[in-house]
């Protein structure tokens, strides 16, 4: 099995989690494992719709955002991607707490990626569920002047 390596994980994490929108989401990436990815939300007043529930594109975001992560920990080191189709099944909805994403990838082919992520509540509740495709494409331009720490780890 390949491995991560930590130090690439930990720059990734705090490369992520400085960007405006998980920010303004209160959205974090915690881990990233070969293969699989670790988000939560930890909700507030902004994150309900009308009647006092959490909106649906909050857990559209984060089945989205999971998934891709879950992928991009496979692809080769020279590439990027990007979410081309999603589907989702909301399952439970929930007014406060934390949304605990699990991603994980389910098949890596050369172009194509697709992934599958849970979202539970603190107590184990399965509150939604979403299958994510990624296309594979060339790095992001904004990433190629970033000193990234090596991707996987020497055996």
């Amino acid at each position: 099995m390949i491995a991560l390596n930590q130090k690439w994980v930990e720059f990734v994490i705090r490369f992520v989690n400085s960007s405006p929108y998980l920010i303004n989401q209160n959205m974090k990436l915690l881990d990233l494992k070969f293969g699989e990815s670790f988000m939560e939300v930890e909700l507030n007043r902004n994150h309900l719709q009308g009647y006092g529930y959490v909106h649906g594109g909050v857990y559209s975001a984060l089945i989205d955002s999971a998934g891709f992560f879950a992928v991009y920990t496979e692809i080769e080191v020279d590439n990027s991607a990007a979410t081309i189709e999603m589907k989702l099944n909301y399952l439970s909805s929930i007014k406060s707490g934390k949304l605990i994403a699990h991603g994980k990838c389910l098949n890596l082919g050369k172009t194509i990626g697709l992934a599958t992520t849970t979202i539970k509540n603190e107590t184990g509740t399965l509150l939604a569920y979403g299958l994510v495709t990624v296309m594979v494409r060339s790095p992001l331009k904004s990433l190629e002047t970033v000193n990234l720490p090596p991707k996987f780890r020497e055996k």
